[in-house]
């Protein structure tokens, strides 16, 4: 019964500091956007998705990211078999994140995801678009857990993928949707005392420009770099909390990208909401089974 009454009352905490993890790693999946270089490679496969013959993208490939600010957040992404398809490829993406509301002074909710994404190109519009069903979550908090599945679909997710990034370009936006239901119980019980769904998230990005190339000191050293500033508009839509429906007001965030030619990877991203600024490092990128594509 204690635990019951303790998970109950986390339940406003933990639906906070959750739903921040997942617009922040659903963030970070468009972070996993990026540009294959334009010399030096292979061309990627007529019909194909240009994301699928990035360097990085592999069985085994790992990426760290560290954020500050607000809401805190360590994110783990790694990739698992991965295959070529018609018309692009599919994978399976692991992602492991720690984040805490700073305000709130509290241990960090650990989330785990794992989905099995599939990215095709239309050969009609040569737009990109990925899809993930029933994917799997489960997050930790300090008296409470939740579990369910999510989905998520994104058209023109992955449009840094093959195009030229230049300076004084400008790219086109992209629309990100997902929904979420999960299931709330107390930590060590089976009894559900809550469930949270929000079948209508969006994430929907404006159109980005590409800015003067610029020297900044990254983790993996100084690195020569171009911002990409965009509007970002995020939106939970109505979220179900138990038997009320809450209508949170959607964001409107001021994003830079830092993409590293070098390494055709975003290595930062600085995010500006309310004359505050959230910086989310990539601490970690790493390559594994090189055989695997």
């Amino acid at each position: 019964m204690k635990s019951t009454k303790r998970a109950r009352s986390a339940l406003p905490c933990l639906c906070l500091a959750f739903l921040g993890v997942m617009h922040g790693a659903q963030s970070q999946e468009v972070l996993l956007t990026e540009s294959v270089p334009t010399s030096g490679m292979t061309p990627p496969m007529p019909g194909a998705a240009a994301l699928c013959d990035a360097p990085w993208f592999r069985s085994g490939s790992r990426v760290q990211m560290e954020g500050d600010g607000e809401l805190p957040v360590s994110i783990t992404m790694t990739l698992r078999d991965v295959m070529r398809t018609a018309r692009g490829c599919s994978a399976q993406l692991e992602v492991r994140s720690k984040s805490a509301l700073a305000a709130l002074m509290g241990p960090p909710v650990v989330m785990d995801q794992v989905h099995e994404i599939n990215i095709d190109r239309n050969a009609t519009t040569s737009r990109t678009r990925i899809d993930s069903r029933n994917a799997v979550i489960n997050a930790r908090g300090r008296y409470a857990r939740m579990f369910g599945e999510a989905s998520f679909t994104g058209s023109g997710v992955f449009n840094y993928a093959g195009q030229e990034i230049r300076e004084g370009a400008m790219l086109d936006g992209e629309t990100f949707q997902s929904s979420v239901s999960l299931k709330i119980y107390p930590l060590g019980a089976d009894e559900v005392v809550g469930n949270m769904d929000a079948q209508r998230a969006s994430i929907i990005v404006g159109t980005r420009h590409v800015g003067r190339k610029q020297m900044i000191d990254t983790v993996m050293g100084r690195k020569e770099c171009l911002p990409i500033t965009y509007e970002k508009r995020t939106s939970l839509g109505p979220l179900r909390v138990g038997d009320e429906i809450l209508h949170v007001e959607p964001s409107v965030l001021h994003v830079t990208d830092w993409f590293c030619p070098a390494e055709a990877f975003v290595l930062r991203t600085e995010i500006r909401q309310n004359n505050k600024v959230q910086r989310v490092d990539v601490t970690a990128l790493e390559m594994e089974d090189v055989g695997q594509r």
